[in-house]
């Protein structure tokens, strides 16, 4: 590859141009500046750079840095070109209650998602509501190039699907079987409870309840690992009982309340407790020390995501995995297809999860 050589008079150029800081620089100057078409340089901008030389394209790309160039994304929006935004919605219900950037699930996911649709010269724009109709009333006045929806249970997502024809995305949802041609990420949510459950059985533990927040019968993604939790028990020949789905609340106050409480009155019954995210796991522990309650001695305590709570409490969690990252590549690279009017490879794709051994299982086969 023939290696780029700086050019001093255009340099100077940018130079000058650069002293004139209140006047916004054009597209045309641009080109000028860099000695390529107006069009060389939009396709530079817009991300197209399978269209340009590489040489070209560094060359642009240095007298937009130097030059200090922003796009007028107003100036396109209103000449109806296309946007470069891509929203991630979070239909989060409880934004009075707790900030969803708290949960380092969400943070993680958030995160991996800004990286990879800016890595495609695209802009990310972040959403929150549990209003499904707010959310897309948003979307069609920015105009935005697609969507990915977080959070999303069954009845909004047939919403989404029905009321828009942007280019959308799920991500961890779970369908009503209505025919409507969803694209999907998800996890392989039953077997990871499957897994983590079993490993406890291994462990000799006979009495295990499983904590979740999302309705009784749960929805979505914890319906998912509570039917695998349930698997590994009927599989293993122990009993299934309802009172050992444990509801609890998403309000801090109320969760730790019910926690406190379960310590005094019916704790005895189980030897592990099996919480459907990381972040209530590390709570509970949290809770429970509190309360004189020792993991794994006196109780042992998993949970599942594998995020930052999972590897920095003590002691540390037990855990099934999921790859956030390969998530956000995943999402993105599908809606990518569906702006491009392409079909995806796939329209549910379920990511593998993986088992994380910590230290808050105690071993019972051990005298």
């Amino acid at each position: 590859m023939r290696a780029y050589v700086r050019d001093p008079d255009l340099d100077r150029e940018i130079f000058r141009l650069s002293l004139y800081t209140c006047t916004m620089t054009t597209i045309k100057q641009l080109a000028a500046l860099a000695g390529v078409s107006p069009t060389t340089v939009t396709n530079v901008i817009h991300g197209r750079y399978h269209k340009v030389r590489e040489e070209t394209l560094r060359k642009v790309q240095r007298v937009i840095k130097e030059t200090g160039y922003v796009p007028n994304m107003g100036g396109r929006l209103l000449n109806k070109c296309d946007s470069r935004l891509i929203c991630v919605l979070i239909t989060w219900s409880r934004r009075d209650e707790q900030n969803v950037a708290k949960d380092p699930f969400f943070g993680e996911i958030i995160g991996s998602l800004e990286r990879e649709i800016r890595s495609h010269g695209y802009f990310m724009m972040l959403y929150i509501s549990e209003n499904a109709e707010e959310c897309i009333r948003m979307a069609k006045s920015w105009q935005v190039d697609g969507l990915i929806v977080l959070g999303c249970m069954a009845d909004d997502s047939a919403y989404f699907m029905r009321h828009t024809f942007i280019p959308l995305v799920f991500i961890d949802t779970y369908f009503h079987d209505d025919g409507l041609p969803y694209v999907n990420v998800g996890l392989e949510d039953r077997r990871g409870a499957y897994l983590i459950t079993e490993y406890l059985i291994q462990k000799g533990h006979r009495s295990i309840a499983f904590l979740a927040n999302n309705g009784k019968p749960p929805q979505g993604i914890d319906r998912e690992r509570l039917t695998g939790y349930r698997d590994a028990l009927r599989e293993h020949g122990l009993p299934i009982d309802e009172d050992d789905y444990l509801l609890i609340s998403h309000r801090a106050d109320e969760r730790r309340a019910f926690l406190r409480d379960f310590v005094h009155t019916r704790m005895k019954k189980y030897t592990a407790l099996f919480f459907s995210s990381d972040f209530y796991a590390v709570d509970a522990i949290v809770t429970l020390y509190d309360e004189g309650v020792r993991v794994p001695e006196d109780i042992s305590i998993c949970g599942f995501d594998g995020n930052i709570f999972a590897t920095q409490c003590r002691p540390q969690l037990t855990t099934v995995k999921q790859p956030v990252l390969g998530k956000a590549v995943c999402a993105v690279s599908m809606l990518l297809s569906l702006i491009r009017q392409e079909t995806p490879s796939q329209r549910n794709t379920r990511l593998d999860v993986s088992l994380v051994i910590g230290n808050s299982v105690k071993d019972l086969r051990v005298p």
